[in-house]
């Protein structure tokens, strides 16, 4: 059987006909103009990901009310005044062969106070937004019913060929759907039944609005994973009943705000997670199930639907990092797809109120600004093999010119190679393997095991040079002596030194705690100890990763002493000083997770001996794998 049979095999939602059995998700974007109305910089997003082969593109949450957005940007179907902008999305995601849906949206108690209070079905703040909801009336309730079943009209008439109902990820749907946000006393509040009525009255009244023949989807957290919140026994009796209101599809998702990794599942959340609750969910049903959740290649995609247990398959960030990934699967190209590595980079970068991007594909959100060939074809020679080196190699090469990689090492990643070694750091591989193969089939010079120096460059006569040098740790003085092993967290990642049985780590930032989790998991007693004045714990990572991240932490056994100073070291162990305490903690191995510094020496010594010199990455100073992909991108991108 070909290994792709069943994601290309077509299928029906309805009466709907689907040319595949791969749906790209609903994912926000914030890209379309403030107020609502879609944008320029929407629609070529969306013709992006539209020639990427899939049978059905979801289109975004699509708020149906004032009141009821999630940022000033998000998509508005609330006034016949957006059909116009809707049509022309619509239009464009139809040219590419692919059939489009749109999903109805209202964030209730999940909306930034920023924008104004929330409405909900009660007034209990999420934890995570922290801003204290009104209590919609009964019939305030009423009239939203109305605007979810309006607004699917509007699409209808805007030529979307479907709708979703949002009733995932603790929005509004959902907070009616969940005794964990519902507490109300009317007809909408209570026994299931009761918290089922909001969601079957909009999929009723817009079944009467739309017509029997107009495809309703309907989305749902399979589990809230809250004391209280939804779980699986009920989310099946509301499946059902969604069915028998009329919804054609059950598009099975979970988690809400406060438990965000269920919606936008880190690395270290098992692939395909969110298959076994789509399973029990639609063998109760006759409507086909959708399900989406670290679903990131096409194989393994393919595997769940041979398997029988869902009917489509929901891919959102692997369409992120590479629109193609469906094209090149089915002509066998997997060395050239750019997997998702699950880093929710995209999510964080919408919790900052800035639209989408992604941490390994620059192209993300600058659709319009298309890579353009050079207008001459230049010597570019690239010192650094690390991500920021990488790219920009592969996109100077892609772009006409001729292009030369310097590493040191003896193999290329860089530091990424280190990244990828902490538990649930294990997708960074696949980027470091995307990046070499595609510098070596663009056509790069590369030069592995070689430190190049500042003369053996301008012998070469270059048009210009891209400094990638990164970044280095050096181990700080610390006063004292003993018998206890002083180890850089880097060299415990690289796998260069032995620790012994009791470890100290010391450096809250988001290595010196990945360290302090790989060495527990290693069986090791391990205390982390966020040096004061440093930030706060794993602090470069972005809000919706944080938290899950410090809670897998505390899972893996690590103890935490924060706001702490290293006073000094014994034969015995180590002296710390905490809130004017001073505690001595028998030690094996003192690990140290400094700040890195930006290595940028080689830009310094060039400078005016080479027409054009750039620096990307960490050497300019240390930061993420973003910035190093992005700098590398839009440097060569302009040289």
């Amino acid at each position: 059987m070909d290994e792709l049979s069943e994601l290309f095999t077509p299928s029906k939602i309805g009466n709907m006909p689907v040319s595949n059995r791969v749906i790209m998700a609903p994912m926000y974007t914030q890209l379309a103009d403030e107020g609502g109305a879609v944008s320029d910089r929407l629609c070529t997003y969306y013709d992006r990901r539209a020639g990427g082969g899939m049978g059905l593109i979801i289109v975004e949450n699509t708020v149906v009310a004032p009141g009821g957005e999630s940022s000033l940007r998000e998509i508005a179907i609330y006034h016949d005044r957006f059909i116009p902008g809707l049509m022309r999305l619509a239009d464009i995601i139809h040219r590419r062969g692919v059939k489009a849906a749109i999903q109805l949206h209202h964030a209730g108690r999940q909306r930034s106070a920023l924008l104004g209070q929330p409405v909900a079905p009660s007034p209990i703040a999420c934890r995570f937004v922290k801003s204290q909801p009104r209590e919609l009336t009964t019939t305030e309730a009423d009239e939203l019913i109305e605007a979810y079943a309006m607004g699917a009209l509007r699409a209808k008439q805007a030529g979307f060929d479907a709708v979703e109902f949002h009733g995932a990820h603790g929005y509004l749907i959902c907070q009616f759907l969940s005794a964990y946000t519902n507490k109300r006393n009317d007809r909408y509040g209570g026994s299931l039944e009761n918290r089922m009525r909001f969601a079957l009255d909009i999929v009723r009244r817009t079944r009467g609005l739309v017509g029997k023949d107009y495809p309703i989807l309907f989305r749902i957290s399979a589990k809230e994973f809250v004391p209280g919140g939804l779980d699986l026994d009920e989310t099946k009796i509301i499946a059902k009943e969604l069915e028998n209101a009329g919804a054609d599809c059950i598009d099975v998702s979970a988690g809400n705000y406060e438990t965000g990794q269920w919606s936008c599942q880190p690395g270290w959340m098992p692939r395909g997670c969110l298959v076994p609750l789509a399973e029990e969910i639609r063998k109760g049903l006759h409507v086909p199930v959708i399900v989406a959740g670290r679903i990131v290649e096409p194989r393994m995609a393919n595997r769940i639907l041979a398997e029988g247990k869902v009917d489509f398959v929901a891919l959102g960030r692997p369409f992120l990092a590479d629109p193609e990934i469906l094209l090149k699967a089915r002509s066998g190209r997997y060395e050239d797809i750019r997997l998702c590595v699950a880093c929710c980079h995209c999510m964080d970068s919408l919790m900052r109120a800035e639209p989408i991007s992604c941490s390994i594909n620059a192209e993300v959100g600058r659709e319009g600004q298309a890579m353009v060939p050079a207008g001459r074809s230049k010597k570019v020679v690239v010192v650094g093999g690390g991500p920021a080196g990488l790219e920009a190699a592969r996109v100077a090469a892609l772009r006409g010119h001729r292009v030369i990689l310097y590493e040191k090492d003896d193999k290329p990643g860089g530091q990424l190679l280190l990244a990828a070694v902490p538990p649930g750091k294990e997708e960074l591989n696949s980027i470091i393997e995307y990046l070499t193969a595609q510098v070596y089939k663009a056509g790069v010079d590369v030069r592995l095991g070689r430190a190049v120096g500042v003369e053996e460059i301008i012998s070469m006569q270059p048009d210009a040079v891209i400094i990638a040098t990164g970044s280095e740790t050096v181990l700080p003085e610390f006063s004292g002596t003993g018998k206890v092993d002083i180890l850089l967290a880097r060299e415990v990642i690289a796998g260069k030194g032995r620790t012994g049985k009791k470890i100290v780590v010391a450096g809250g930032g988001r290595v010196g705690c990945e360290t302090a989790m790989l060495l527990a998991r290693e069986g090791k007693d391990v205390t982390l100890v966020r040096i004061s004045g440093k930030g706060r714990l794993a602090g470069e990572l972005g809000p919706a990763s944080r938290a899950s991240f410090l809670e897998e932490l505390t899972k893996s056994g690590v103890k935490i002493m924060a706001d702490a100073v290293l006073k000094g070291m014994d034969d015995s162990g180590l002296s710390i000083e905490r809130s004017g305490v001073i505690t001595h903690i028998k030690v094996d191995t003192l690990v140290i997770s400094p700040m890195p510094r930006s290595d940028d020496s080689l830009a310094a010594a060039l400078k005016d001996r080479i027409p054009e010199i750039y620096t990307v990455g960490d050497c300019i100073r240390p930061r993420q794998i973003v910035d190093a992909i992005r700098e590398g991108y839009l440097t060569a991108a302009e040289i």
